[in-house]
């Protein structure tokens, strides 16, 4: 069987997220909205300036930066599944926003006019068949001043969610690691800083922060391992083994359990700020 090629990987990834948006960030747990907070703050976005997120979702990062920019600034949404476009820009109506706007677009080659001010990618660049192209692109959309704000996963440490994830990694056989690549750009702080001032960014800086997600119980953990990316795995499990599958992750997790069957899930993200 041939490779999948880059549009191949897209169309996957598209038609994944695009059945995980009627629930993506639904399921009562704050995690991307909590993610787009903290990079639009580590952006430095301002009011009146105007904002592309590439790869926006259902606007966890779009709408943290609506509300930074303004009514007198603008932000724009990009997303390759139409049903988070759909979803998101109900979403914006519904709260009046007339100064965000989303349509369907590829992160990696955003198809916008004009320049902005800050380009945002929430957890979204490891998704990129060529993370080099998409931060060319990037910088090129960018004013001078402007600031290009990215978060990725660096390396987590081991333990149960790590756990969690092998056993779910193997209903993907043959695929490499996309949140957490090995080689390129993304592999490591430094080498997403010398790939930054290759593309011709003047500056960057990369911090790592803790973030602790609370699960109420494994019921609530598993709606929402459904409602994000994992899901490329979980819909590859045969349809008799699902309850068998849920029942070895909630046996992993026992040690991150409480009494009360509460689950905190803590996890490492780095948030990029690099400047032209």
């Amino acid at each position: 069987m041939d490779a999948p090629t880059p549009a191949d990987r897209k169309a996957a990834i598209a038609a994944v997220f695009d059945r995980s948006s009627a629930t993506y960030d639904q399921v009562g747990v704050d995690y991307f909205s909590a993610f787009g907070r903290r990079l639009v703050e580590r952006a430095g976005v301002r009011p009146g300036e105007h904002v592309l997120d590439v790869g926006s979702g259902r606007g966890a990062v779009t709408f943290a930066a609506a509300d930074a920019v303004g009514p007198s600034g603008s932000v724009v949404g990009i997303d390759l599944a139409p049903g988070m476009v759909e979803r998101a820009s109900e979403d914006a109506r519904s709260r009046g926003l007339a100064h965000v706007s989303f349509r369907v677009g590829d992160a990696e080659s955003p198809d916008v006019t004009g320049t902005f001010d800050a380009v945002l990618a929430g957890l979204v660049v490891f998704f990129l068949p060529d993370p080099m192209l998409a931060l060319r692109n990037y910088r090129a959309l960018l004013r001078p001043g402007g600031r290009l704000g990215l978060t990725t996963f660096p390396p987590q440490p081991d333990g149960a969610w790590a756990n969690v994830g092998k056993a779910l990694q193997r209903y993907l056989p043959g695929m490499k690691q996309t949140a957490r690549p090995d080689e390129g750009p993304l592999s490591s702080p430094e080498a997403l800083a010398a790939a930054l001032e290759e593309v011709g960014f003047a500056s960057s800086a990369t911090e790592v922060e803790p973030f602790d997600t609370e699960f109420r119980d494994a019921d609530q953990w598993w709606s929402w391992a459904w409602s994000h990316g994992q899901r490329a795995a979980l819909e590859r499990v045969p349809a008799g083994e699902v309850e068998d599958v849920r029942a070895e992750c909630v046996e992993l997790l026992r040690p991150e359990t409480r009494p009360d069957g509460s689950i905190t899930l803590r996890q490492y993200i780095a948030y990029t700020v690099a400047t032209v």
